[in-house]
C-alpha cells in the first residue's frame, strides 16, 4: 500500500490575518476534535506562528463517540477527523459542511487512490489526513509460538491469557472478528453475527482491558501490563520504539485498512480557519511532520524528502506482498443494529 505515496507535490503558504477589535488585536480561534494524541505540539505551534490562529484540541477514542458528540451539537468544533467508513453516515445525518476541497490547489497533492474516494466521490466533504492498517501487536519475548493467524488473539495460548487488550469500538471489533471468521464485513445475517458474538464471548475471559486509547495501549505494552493488543501499524511502531520485542502481525486472514479524514462539522463558527488548517496539514512538509509523529502512512504526495529515516524500512508500514488488505465499509442500518446488540450483549 505504501506504493501510493509518490515523490511529487506542491507547497502552499498560508497567511490568515488576525482579527482586529478596535485597537486591540484578538487571536483567531480553531476548535479541533480528533483521535487522542493526533497532533504534535510542534505542528500546532508551526500553524499558529504561520497564521496567528490558536488551536484547541479535544479528543475521542472511537468513531461512535465522535458521532455522538456531533449529534449532540458538536460543542463548537471546526475540524474533526473521522475514519472513512463514518463519513457517509455523517453526511447522511447532515453533520458535515460541504466545502469542496477538490477545487483547492492542495487537493492535487492527495495520492491518486484517495482522490474522490467511494466515501466522498465528489471530493466535497473531506480530505485524507492519515491512513494505515489495523492488526495485532504482541510481545515476542513473552510468546514465541505461531503468530500467522488471528487465532493467537481469539484463542490465546496460556502465556497471553489475561494479558490482552481489545479495542472498545464495536465497528473495529466486529470487522476484525469477521475477517478471522471469513464473514463478509457489515453482515446483516443474524446467524453470522451470532458466530462473531460466540467468538468474542469465548475470548472475553482472557481479555484484561477494552480500550482504543493509543497512548494507554502503548504505555501498557511497554510496561508489560499487557502483552498483546489490537493495534494500528503506526501506533505499533511507536510502541516498538519503547519496547523492541514488540512485533506487528500480518495474519494470513489479512489486515484491516482505514483512512482518517479532515472534515468540517456543521455549525462550525470558524470555517475559514478550518479550511486554512486543512490546507496547511495537506502540504507535503507538514503531512510528513504528521507521519513522523504518528508513524502511520501519509496520503500526500512528495513527503519522502521530509520523512525520518526509521520510517523508510519499518515493518509496520510496509505491507508484505500478497497480504489481503480489507478497507472497512460503511454498514447499513441492519448491520449496525446487529452490531450494537452484539456489543451490548458482550459488555454485560
Amino acid at each position: 500500500m505504501s506504493k501510493w505515496i509518490k515523490s511529487v507535490g506542491t507547497s502552499l503558504f498560508l497567511t490568515v490575518p488576525l482579527v482586529m477589535t478596535g485597537s486591540v488585536q484578538a487571536a483567531e480561534k480553531l476548535n479541533v476534535v480528533s483521535w487522542s494524541g493526533y497532533f504534535s505540539p510542534e505542528i500546532l505551534a508551526k500553524f499558529q506562528k504561520q497564521t496567528g490562529i490558536e488551536v484547541t484540541v479535544d479528543s475521542y477514542d472511537s468513531n461512535e463517540t465522535l458521532l455522538a458528540k456531533l449529534k449532540q451539537g458538536g460543542a463548537g468544533y471546526d475540524v474533526a477527523i473521522p475514519s472513512h467508513q463514518f463519513i457517509p453516515i455523517l453526511i447522511k445525518e447532515n453533520l458535515l459542511e460541504r466545502f469542496d476541497p477538490v477545487k483547492e490547489p492542495y487537493y492535487a497533492s492527495v495520492v491518486d487512490n484517495l482522490k474522490k474516494p467511494s466515501w466522498d466521490p465528489e471530493g466535497a466533504y473531506s480530505v485524507p489526513f492519515i491512513w494505515g492498517t489495523t492488526s495485532v501487536v504482541l510481545d515476542s519475548a513473552r510468546y514465541k509460538g505461531p503468530a500467522d493467524s488471528y487465532k493467537v488473539l481469539y484463542e490465546p495460548p496460556a502465556e497471553l491469557q489475561g494479558r490482552i487488550n481489545m479495542f472498545d469500538s464495536v465497528s473495529d471489533m466486529v470487522d476484525m472478528a469477521s475477517l478471522y471468521l471469513n464473514i463478509p464485513l457489515c453482515s446483516e445475517d443474524p446467524k453470522q453475527m451470532q458466530q462473531v458474538l460466540t467468538l468474542l464471548k469465548a475470548q472475553k475471559p482472557f481479555v484484561k482491558t477494552y480500550s482504543s486509547k493509543a497512548g494507554s495501549i502503548r504505555e501498557n505494552l511497554a510496561s508489560g501490563e499487557i502483552d498483546m493488543s489490537m493495534f494500528w501499524g503506526g501506533s505499533s511502531m511507536r510502541a516498538r520504539e519503547m519496547k523492541p520485542t514488540l512485533k506487528y502481525l500480518y495474519p494470513k486472514e489479512g489486515v484491516l485498512a482505514w483512512v482518517d479524514n479532515m472534515v468540517i462539522p456543521t455549525g462550525s463558527k470558524n470555517p475559514a480557519n478550518a479550511k486554512a488548517f486543512i490546507a496547511f496539514l495537506s502540504q507535503p512538509e507538514n503531512s510528513a511532520m504528521t507521519q513522523n509523529f504518528l508513524k502511520h502512512q501519509s496520503p500526500i504526495k512528495g513527503v519522502e524528502p521530509f520523512l525520518d529515516a526509521a520510517l523508510k524500512d519499518a515493518p509496520e508500514l510496509h505491507i508484505p506482498e500478497g497480504t489481503n488488505v480489507v478497507f472497512s465499509k460503511t454498514c447499513g442500518e441492519g448491520a449496525i443494529r446487529l452490531a450494537d446488540r452484539l456489543w451490548t450483549n458482550l459488555m454485560r
